[in-house]
């Protein structure tokens, strides 16, 4: 999606989460789980590890129940572009080629491009988190380059949820770290991972929320269940 188009979508909270069309997320659930028997448990859980924490920053962000719900499915959809990804691939310990770089830079356009052949529509919260989570609030982040409120809000909460993730779980590249370093990388930058590629109210409510996004992480469950207990 171009500038002008993203723009054209610059709305309220409400607006941006809320556009949700529940035929297609069953068509796409039906998808994602049957891809999933054949493919990486570990993706798997991080797609539903972003969504249980996209969820929690939703709701510290204002979203109401619904709008949360919307999210929390769209975030654990994001990556589902990487089924086109060769295992190989995903799967490498040592440095990425050049040529694997821009294979897995491909993953958000065909996630959004699965979506949207599962039934979805081009502006549902799926299509929007899938598309445009690896870009950066800064501008320097792919694959179309948007930066701040050009950006769909539910990808901007998908981005830290998706960071905070992997910066947390064993990979075959990397070793896991703690809660803690995590969040100081997050808000204080690494030279990888700067403060600036985020939504500084997000940010805000990863902080403030930071003991529950903990807990969901370290012993997930069903987000909606988790924040249905908690106060309005």
């Amino acid at each position: 999606m171009r500038r002008s188009q993203a723009n054209a979508q610059n709305r309220s909270n409400a607006e941006a989460v809320g556009s949700h069309d529940r035929n297609g997320f069953d068509i796409a659930v039906a998808l994602f789980t049957a891809v999933r028997q054949v493919s990486d448990e570990v993706l798997h859980a991080h797609e539903s590890k972003v969504g249980e924490i996209s969820g929690i920053l939703g709701a510290a962000l204002g979203l109401n129940a619904e709008e949360v719900t919307a999210l929390i499915q769209a975030a654990s959809l994001h990556d589902i572009g990487k089924f086109a990804i060769p295992a190989k691939i995903l799967g490498k310990n040592g440095p990425l080629t050049p040529e694997e770089i821009h294979e897995i830079q491909r993953h958000p356009v065909n996630g959004a491009q699965i979506l949207i052949n599962a039934g979805y529509g081009p502006d549902d919260a799926a299509v929007q988190a899938a598309h445009y989570h690896h870009e950066k609030f800064d501008g320097s982040g792919y694959p179309e380059g948007l930066s701040g409120t050009d950006i769909p809000l539910a990808a901007r909460i998908t981005a830290v949820a998706d960071v905070y993730d992997a910066l947390r779980a064993l990979r075959p590249y990397k070793e896991p770290i703690s809660h803690q370093t995590a969040l100081k990388i997050i808000l204080e930058g690494d030279g990888r991972t700067r403060p600036e590629h985020f939504d500084p109210d997000i940010l805000a409510a990863l902080l403030a929320q930071q003991a529950l996004v903990q807990a969901v992480w370290e012993a997930p469950a069903t987000a909606t269940s988790r924040l249905s207990r908690r106060p309005n």
